[in-house]
């Protein structure tokens, strides 16, 4: 028991040193310009510094699945943005053989060969009635989420089989995961579907129609309703029956099938595509993705007393063939990748990407994910203004790059990310002790109205150790982009290295350094204490 006591108050202490700690932290970095003026010794002031920012296009995205600890979401569709032009992105994955194998059995028919994928969704409340008391009855509903553009503009999809063999590990360093990036062509083989589509969250069940349970196809002897025990909208095609009845169920005996490495050499996975001038994206997770064979086989057993089960007009016959409702599911699994195309149509973004002016910089910064564009930031252009900084000795209290919107947007997203562009590493206000993530900032701000108005970033310890007169580091280029959830720090591993995925296709147009006129563009402000003593 004493031990039990001794434990519970030790942990006790500890929590209390690091909320003391948390606090304590909290106070010297937000009231430290209060105790520096009460310390008569120092005096303290803000500076703006003048900055250039410019843009870069991203030719390409990591897309693909080979690194466990970051998986990125699929993205498929099209879309044409006012501002960013028009994209069309693909999703490709490899199949999984079922756990108990293939083996259709004796004289397997197809009904229905399907591809299921679920949306992305959210719990949203709706109204559903006002009584004649003026009472509001509320009701919660499945609403699909992380679709971007038109939803109600039909747009068509194709499913292809994959000619192209996906590796997990890199064949020229096979100790490394294959990277796959998003400007990268693939073989593509068999038209399987085509049809026109647009997102539904009301398409949460399957029927399957059962044909072959007789010896009348032209009849339908069933209808299966399949639906998803969570009730998940998901989005359903339908492939070519023919196909799969030539390459899997007259096949099935080939040691193709005996393991999944010679499964994917034989059928190398599913190309899903996207077609059309305008229409939506969407991001997908392919987790509990699948495609189903569902067949009809025989199956010889024998009737109860009272049964025909082979319609023969015989009662409690043995040894008869039965007709029999069978399903075969082959996952979304192995290597999982896609492709994107854009065409920024825009002239003044593309001018923008083309040619950026890296020396005056811009006055719009072009912020896209999904291999669109990032702004590159140079925060001390001039080494001559930077060692006159580093002279003055100052002790940064704070250091903020404001970053404002250009106008009113829609669909902007809901976070940005600062890295050092030179390196492709965090910035160490987002990892150190003293700092982090929720200090570092890059969440979208909203003004007073409602409004969105602004992303701002501290940079306290970055711009610390580039002033530090004793030892300071040579200043790099930043970049600016779209926040995806594999930009975390992940403390178990330290790693600092920014990866280069990005699936969220939202844009956002921001006011860079230009004209010097405009109170809202781009700027870095330093807040400093300085020693009276000389």
């Amino acid at each position: 028991m004493f031990h039990k006591n001794l434990t519970i108050f030790k942990n006790l202490g500890l929590g209390l040193v690091f909320l003391f700690g948390i606090i304590s932290c909290e106070k010297d970095f937000e009231d430290i310009a209060v105790d520096l003026i009460d310390n008569k010794a120092f005096s303290v002031g803000d500076t703006l510094i003048e900055i250039i920012s410019y843009n870069k296009n991203m030719v390409s995205s990591r897309v693909d699945n080979n690194d466990g600890r970051k998986i990125p979401l699929s993205l498929l569709g099209v879309s044409q943005d006012k501002d960013f032009g028009w994209m069309k992105s693909a999703l490709i994955s490899q199949l999984r053989l079922p756990l108990l194998g293939v083996n259709f059995g004796d004289n397997a028919i197809i009904d229905l060969v399907v591809v299921d994928m679920p949306y992305l969704v959210k719990d949203t409340v709706v109204i559903k009635e006002i009584t004649e008391d003026k009472d509001t009855i509320y009701e919660k509903v499945k609403a699909l989420d992380s679709i971007y553009g038109n939803r109600e503009r039909e747009y068509n999809i194709t499913v292809n089989e994959l000619g192209t063999f996906l590796n997990t590990l890199d064949p020229q360093n096979p100790t490394k995961g294959m990277k796959y990036y998003s400007d990268r062509d693939y073989i593509i083989k068999d038209l399987l579907h085509s049809e026109s589509f647009k997102p539904n969250v009301n398409d949460t069940v399957l029927y399957v129609e059962r044909r072959y349970l007789d010896d009348d196809p032209g009849t339908v002897d069933d209808i299966d309703t399949i639906k998803a025990e969570n009730v998940t909208p998901s989005i359903k095609l339908i492939l070519d029956s023919d196909f799969f009845k030539n390459r899997f169920v007259d096949h099935q005996d080939s040691p193709d099938f005996d393991n999944n490495f010679s499964f994917k050499k034989y059928f190398r996975g599913l190309y899903i595509d996207a077609d059309g001038s305008d229409g939506s994206i969407m991001n997908l997770s392919t987790t509990l993705a699948k495609m189903t064979i569902y067949y009809t086989n025989d199956i010889i057993t024998s009737e109860g007393a009272d049964e025909d089960l082979n319609n023969n007009g015989v009662n409690g016959e043995d040894d008869v063939v039965v007709k029999t409702k069978q399903t075969m599911n082959f996952v979304f699994g192995g290597v999982k990748t896609g492709k994107y195309i854009r065409d920024y149509n825009q002239p003044e973004i593309r001018k923008a990407l083309d040619f950026p002016d890296m020396e005056k910089g811009e006055e719009k910064l072009y912020i896209q994910g999904a291999s669109g564009s990032e702004s590159i930031i140079d925060l001390f252009p001039n080494k001559d203004d930077l060692d006159n900084l580093i002279a003055k000795d100052w002790m940064i209290n704070e250091a903020n790059l404001t970053i404002y919107l250009d106008g009113d947007q829609k669909e902007i997203p809901s976070q940005l990310f600062l890295y050092d562009h030179e390196y492709g590493s965090m910035i160490p206000d987002n990892y150190s002790f003293n700092f982090g993530p929720e200090i570092f900032g890059g969440l979208l701000e909203y003004d007073k109205d409602g409004k969105p108005e602004k992303y701002k970033f501290r940079i306290t310890k970055y711009i610390m150790n580039i002033l530090d007169k004793d030892d300071p580091k040579a200043p790099t280029k930043l970049a600016l982009k779209n926040y995806v959830n594999t930009d975390f720090f992940d403390p178990q591993v330290l790693d600092t290295i920014v990866s280069d995925f990005n699936w969220i296709p939202k844009g956002v147009i921001l006011k860079g350094n230009l004209p010097v006129t405009d109170k809202e563009r781009i700027k870095l402000e330093i807040y400093y204490s300085k020693s009276k003593i000389k």
